[in-house]
């Protein structure tokens, strides 16, 4: 269900405590030149719908919220036109809603985060360690382990193709692809065939404490290889996400704890200040 569909009636009369609150959280940032400012806007929209669908056909009520732009964004600093909330802001923003629905009777709220900066994810974080303090609610962050993990069906399709999974970071292969898959005519196609790879590792630049795609080698404002972008992979991508974010949602709900981030993340994130953001 589409939150803002429903009338008041039609809301108070679900079940609550059992129903899931699904967010989905986007940027205002540019994606190179060949993608749109809402493209990580677009995709988590997407994701929070396919797997409400997926969690309909399992009998779980889902209702998505609007989804919340301007996500911190720092990783594209030195690069023009990117907008967005500070990180204090953002994560005071999220507690603000979550907290709203805390206040209305429902229990568990999932936020659909596609954002790698280490802001945004300090952010995302610090909201829901202060949610969490809420008696009888629950919120989570599934996405980002799931874009920190290896996704087995598209590392198959990428390795087939020679691209390395873990090189694909911003406006890369997979978010082109899944542009592809939604609307096409969102993809700026005649630029995206000139476009050369632009392969780093990213552990390694952050490593060496490279943290925006500028200092880790993006000349053009993307990182991957958006030119092998196709709706396939687009398809593929955004099932598989959809399929994790349903799964840890009914993992969550069957009393368990998320697995947490890897260690360099979680240690890059134990460095960032929200006010210093």
């Amino acid at each position: 269900m589409n939150l803002t569909y429903l009338t008041s009636e039609e809301l108070s009369v679900l079940d609550k405590p059992n129903t899931f609150i699904i967010l989905p959280l986007g940027s205002v940032e540019q994606h190179g030149s060949h993608l749109p400012f809402g493209t990580k806007s677009f995709i988590a929209e997407t994701i929070a719908f396919m797997a409400a669908n997926r969690l309909k056909d399992e009998e779980y009520s889902c209702i998505i919220a609007p989804t919340l732009p301007y996500i911190p964004c720092q990783n594209n600093s030195g690069f023009p036109s990117y907008f967005s909330m500070s990180a204090r802001t953002y994560s005071d923003a999220l507690f603000d809603i979550g907290n709203s629905f805390a206040n209305d009777g429902f229990k568990c709220l999932f936020f659909v985060n596609m954002s790698v900066s280490p802001d945004a994810l300090k952010a995302v974080d610090t909201a829901i360690q202060d949610l969490n303090t809420i008696p009888d609610f629950m919120a989570f962050d599934p996405m980002p382990l799931w874009n920190f993990s290896n996704d087995e069906k598209i590392d198959e399709f990428l390795k087939n193709l020679n691209i390395d999974s873990k090189n694909e970071i911003h406006a890369d292969i997979k978010e082109t692809s899944a542009l592809m898959s939604l609307d096409p005519t969102l993809v700026r196609q005649k630029i995206l065939e000139s476009l050369p790879d632009c392969n780093v590792n990213k552990n390694w630049e952050m490593l060496k404490g490279n943290f925006s795609f500028k200092e880790m080698g993006s000349i053009n404002g993307y990182l991957g290889s958006p030119s092998k972008a196709s709706k396939e992979l687009g398809s593929l991508y955004l099932t598989q996400a959809s399929i994790a974010l349903a799964e840890s949602m009914k993992f969550v709900s069957q009393g368990n704890a998320l697995p947490e981030l890897p260690l360099t993340i979680r240690m890059l994130l134990k460095m960032v200040d929200l006010d210093e953001m």
